[in-house]
């Protein structure tokens, strides 16, 4: 073989050797899909943690930025897949509704919308968005069950009020000097429900508490409401100024710490016997914005 067929093919080597490396490098550096998993859920107490008895919120758009190739949505989880490593953000819609707040992600204790995530290589990065809705709690005063209209409501069963006695009868209601206060007629709670005062702090929350439980046998109030405002649901409300009663039933000033542990319920029902906002148990109505096609 003469010198120039040698060249020739060393030349022609180096070049499939050269072109083999330089393919290599560039499968080497191809960017793998990455994905975003995007859940929703709704937030019964509005902590920004998601418990598992809070359900997911479906229906709720999402919008990612720069936008991906592929996004799927099945009840309450938005996948964006076949995403190039980079930054993105995501961003949850805002209802039509002025009564829904977010709760939940937070960074560095705020809560954040839109969210920017770095997707890398086969990475799947999840965020969860929390949301939460508020209403008036629908509870009527001490004063609607002491007029013709609460007398009304509590006779409009097959017993008369007596069904709504019974009710008042098994809670640890007391009266101005503690004694347990177990009505017998409607009059007599009447009477009872227009006296109750704070002289006796007892007294005052048993007024407010009685006036709870028949919210909620009536159905004006559902037991399971969140009220932030007091850490707790209604019925839990309900259920820690009863054992209170029970433990104490005369907190006159000064009676400490049971009096304050007595006015911090009673404010509470108060609250809620006025109609302050609650978390229902389940979401609120939401709509959205639809862009115009044109």
């Amino acid at each position: 073989m003469d010198i120039r067929s040698k060249l020739t093919r060393r030349a022609l080597a180096t070049a499939i050797v050269a072109a083999t490396l330089v393919a290599g490098a560039a499968i080497a550096t191809v960017p793998y899909p990455g994905k975003i998993i995007v859940k929703k859920w709704y937030d019964r107490n509005g902590d920004g943690i998601w418990q598992s008895t809070e359900p997911s919120l479906s229906g709720w758009p999402m919008t990612l930025t720069p936008p991906g190739t592929t996004q799927n949505t099945v009840g309450g989880v938005t996948s964006f897949l076949n995403l190039t490593p980079g930054w993105y953000s995501v961003l949850e819609g805002t209802p039509i509704q002025t009564n829904w707040y977010q709760s939940a992600p937070k960074i560095n204790g705020v809560v954040t919308n839109p969210v920017d995530v770095y997707v890398g290589s086969y990475q799947t990065k999840t965020i969860k968005f929390g949301n939460y809705c508020k209403k008036p709690s629908g509870g009527k005063t001490p004063g609607f069950w002491s007029n013709k209209n609460g007398e009304a409501k509590m006779a409009d069963g097959t017993t008369g009020v007596e069904f709504e006695l019974q009710l008042l009868r098994d809670l640890n209601l007391v009266d101005a000097d503690g004694n347990a206060f177990d009505p017998t007629s409607y009059g007599q709670f009447r009477t009872w429900l227009l006296d109750s005062d704070a002289t006796n702090m007892a007294y005052k929350l048993s007024s407010h508490l009685a006036a709870m439980r028949l919210n909620v046998e009536a159905g004006f109030v559902n037991p399971n409401a969140f009220y932030v405002p007091g850490g707790s649901t209604i019925g839990a409300l309900i259920t820690a100024a009863n054992n209170a009663l029970g433990a104490d039933g005369y907190t006159p000033s000064g009676d400490e710490p049971n009096r304050s542990t007595q006015e911090a319920l009673k404010n509470a029902l108060d609250a809620l016997n006025n109609g302050a906002l609650i978390i229902p148990s389940t979401p609120c109505a939401r709509t959205f914005y639809t862009p115009d096609p044109y």
